[in-house]
């Protein structure tokens, strides 16, 4: 019988102890604050610090601290620890630890003295709110089955341009079959007419790791940063992020699996989620940094977190715009709640995507609200899975290949979108290669963008095409 399953969107939570980045992109050393305030000469004009009080379990007294421009070894609080930090140009963000018995409250007000300090928050730490089975169940509802493939009704728009001529590059990968998603969204006609994207393009995937030996992948994954095991090896320990990375650029025609949405463009594995899927806000702000840093000109984030107001949205706008200025566009889930959007999502300057399934609907699971762009695939989604076990194994996902739903699984299709259109039009800005998403997508539900479908479907025949 079939293997059918769904995995949950993965949420930032991670032990205290493994907050730090690999040793050689972190501080050597942890320093006192109240040594590095002495060697700090550079001055600058003071304005008022953004502070957030909605403080709600901080990571083991943990605060992520943003200098404002030139200050580059500060200090605030006598007894902090430096944990960590990484630089945006002449910025510097860091994780610092506060002293036993500091209230986390009078820490913050204390920041908001420091006229240095542009903003300091909690590195809150977020949890899977369900189990990984109960969301199985839950996600499952009659109107969501798995269907086969010839069940699926296909996307008028790509109904009429398949009717001009037959597509000359045809997917026939064994599993094909399986992904209902490349005939809904027309995949063989725009490989035929724009190419299967361009190895000069890299897709950073922010996730629990990708298995880098898979067969579907070897070859095409460069391994970035593991900001879980403090090293460079980003191995992928629990599944998610192999799937990810499988639904963006597995191999075409290489009698493995499956294929993927832009088979050529390469994959900068960056792991900041472990082997539970979980991870922290820290290191998901210096992945992307670190993956801007790097030439990815789209950064996938299949994860987020529960809706988090000021805390949330401040770092990851300034993140988020400092991945813009360096090339990249920043692409993030919905989320899997049926309910708000979480962040980082749910700050504007991501492309936030939500998922529908083989009908053109919302799934059930699917988060909504006034901060969602648009949507793609996200029920049945057949893509890779590490060839060998990993945690999610043990709880009845096969090896190799793996069938799962979430917005997890719709934003790398967005992403896949992304690259194709930067390998066909370099020159892009990553502003305009979001309006050329946004604004050729289906429009679905109420007319016009709304809460449910945003601007609606993705078309990866309007994008590429205008």
């Amino acid at each position: 019988m079939k293997f059918k399953t769904a995995l949950a969107l993965l949420f930032l939570a991670l032990p205290a102890c493994q907050t730090t980045a690999p040793v050689a992109l972190q501080p050597t050393a942890p320093v006192s604050l109240a040594q590095s305030l002495k060697q700090n000469t550079v001055q600058t004009q003071a304005s008022k610090t953004q502070v957030y009080t909605e403080v709600s379990k901080p990571m083991d007294n943990e605060v992520i601290v943003k200098y404002r421009s030139g200050f580059r070894t500060q200090a605030t609080i006598s007894g902090a620890e430096v944990l960590d930090a990484f630089n945006t140009a002449d910025e510097t963000t860091q994780l610092h630890r506060l002293s036993k018995g500091t209230q986390m409250q009078d820490a913050l007000n204390q920041y908001q003295a420091d006229p240095s300090v542009e903003f300091a928050i909690p590195n809150v730490n977020f949890k899977v709110q369900m189990s990984l089975l109960d969301r199985v169940k839950k996600w499952f509802s009659d109107d969501e089955e798995e269907k086969p493939a010839q069940s699926m009704t296909p996307n008028t728009r790509y109904s009429a341009m398949t009717e001009q001529a037959a597509p000359t590059v045809n997917a026939q990968d064994p599993l094909v079959k399986d992904q209902w998603y490349l005939e809904s969204l027309g995949m063989n006609q725009v490989w035929t007419q724009s190419g299967m994207g361009n190895a000069s393009v890299t897709v950073a995937v922010l996730d629990t790791g990708v298995d880098y030996d898979h067969p579907d992948l070897k070859g095409k994954v460069v391994k970035g940063a593991d900001y879980v095991d403090r090293d460079f090896d980003p191995k992928d320990m629990h599944g998610h992020g192999t799937h990810v990375a499988g639904i963006v650029a597995a191999q075409m025609n290489n009698a493995e699996g499956i294929t993927g949405l832009a088979p050529n463009v390469r994959i900068l594995a960056v792991r900041v989620l472990d082997q539970n899927g979980s991870g922290n806000l820290f290191n998901i702000a210096k992945g992307i940094a670190y993956a801007a840093n790097n030439g990815a000109k789209v950064i996938n984030l299949s994860l987020g977190s529960p809706p988090g107001g000021g805390v949330m949205r401040t770092l990851a706008n300034f993140i988020a715009t400092y991945a813009e200025n360096k090339g990249a566009l920043v692409i993030a889930a919905a989320g899997n709640d049926g309910g708000a959007i979480g962040y980082p999502a749910a700050a504007s300057k991501f492309l936030c995507v939500g998922a529908v399934n083989q009908d053109k609907v919302l799934a059930s699971f699917s988060n909504r609200g006034k901060e969602l762009d648009v949507v793609a695939p996200g029920v049945g989604i057949m893509s890779t899975f590490p060839t060998y076990e990993v945690t999610t194994n043990k709880l009845g996902l096969p090896q190799n290949y793996a069938t799962l739903n979430g917005t997890s699984m719709a934003t790398p299709m967005v992403a896949a979108q992304a690259a194709l259109i930067w390998s066909q039009q370099p020159y892009l800005k990553p502003a305009e290669v979001r309006k050329k998403i946004e604004s050729s997508a289906i429009d679905l539900g109420s007319i016009g963008v709304d809460e449910t479908y945003g601007n609606g479907l993705v078309s990866f025949e309007g994008a590429l095409r205008n």
